[in-house]
């Protein structure tokens, strides 16, 4: 079954290899995985983590696209129109926007002319826009986050706040006039890592249309280790999908492979990359979840509300 994967990042491998020296990263380092998997579209993210430049930012994001405009397997995602391709999807994302000091509203244009349609504010840390759940609990939106909400709305760029802390979660749902998601988190109430979503939370981003995909990262499906598992992840599926509807729904699983050792114990036996996606699919059906519900969260309603949403 395809699977649109809300949050995958891409980006940052992409510069990571071309530092080595490697080149045609998309298609030897994560096409084949994704294929093998029906993950047929992708956010391909450039993350940022708290320390980076505007300059260092916008190498990331050229560079992606440079290889996106160099190959010939996946369509870039520009507008609605470009969902309708028979080919898979990419659409270039950015977790995080630390380098963006000033000039704030040209920035998000800047990103926005090189393909960017789907980002956060923040990572885990508080920069001059916005708090994530590492920054400080009183701080949200400053007014230069403020100006980016807008300037994001005003383009129809997607706001994500799988990363905001509280304060900033209820800042951007209060000011947005958008379509804000959280691309990869889950249930607070099954497992209450800050970066999970109180039930609360989980109504408000339903109230405003949005959508919630689900996260394969180990810590934030169980805290005791031994139970996690993809039918985990899928009983979070199942928590949301009670508390608000399947047409909120969707996946966002962050896959790690190809980080490196660092990141090991993020990783689950049974989705330790792209490639074992559809064992996700097969947790939803042992989940009870119907044919017609799995494609929804697998593929159907990001396509549908990013296809009325995007220009």
């Amino acid at each position: 079954m395809r699977i649109f994967d809300l949050h995958a990042d891409i980006g940052s491998d992409v510069l990571n290899q071309h530092h080595l020296g490697k080149d045609n990263v998309l298609l030897t380092r994560h096409s084949d995985k994704c294929l093998k998997g029906e993950v047929s579209a992708i956010a391909m993210a450039s993350f940022f983590s708290g320390k980076e430049t505007y300059e260092e930012m916008q190498e990331m994001i050229l560079t992606l696209e440079n290889e996106l405009e160099h190959q010939n397997v996946w369509q870039r995602v520009l507008s609605g129109n470009d969902l309708k391709s028979d080919r898979p999807l990419a659409l270039m994302s950015v977790e995080g926007m630390c380098g963006i000091k000033e000039n704030e509203c040209e920035a998000i244009e800047w990103m926005y002319k090189h393909g960017i349609r789907l980002a956060s504010l923040c990572w885990n840390e508080e920069n001059a826009l916005a708090s994530g759940v590492k920054g400080n609990p009183d701080h949200g939106l400053s007014e230069m986050g403020r100006n980016v909400i807008s300037k994001m709305d005003q383009l129809h760029m997607v706001i994500d706040v799988s990363h905001a802390n509280e304060k900033t979660f209820w800042d951007i749902l209060d000011c947005s006039k958008g379509f804000v998601i959280a691309t990869h988190s889950n249930a607070y109430t099954l497992c209450n890592h800050p970066r999970n979503l109180k039930d609360e939370q989980i109504r408000a981003i339903a109230a405003k249309g949005g959508l919630i995909g689900m996260n394969s990262c180990a810590y934030f499906i169980d805290h005791d280790l031994t139970k996690v598992n993809v039918d985990a992840l899928a009983k979070h599926a199942a928590y949301i999908k009670n508390l608000v509807g399947i047409d909120h729904l969707a996946c966002g699983f962050d896959f790690m492979d190809f980080f490196g050792e660092e990141d090991a114990d993020y990783i689950i036996n049974d989705m330790k990359d792209a490639s074992y996606a559809q064992n996700f699919i097969q947790a939803l059906k042992n989940n009870h979840f119907s044919d017609c519900e799995i494609k929804k969260i697998a593929y159907q309603n990001v396509i549908d509300r990013f296809s009325q949403y995007l220009r």
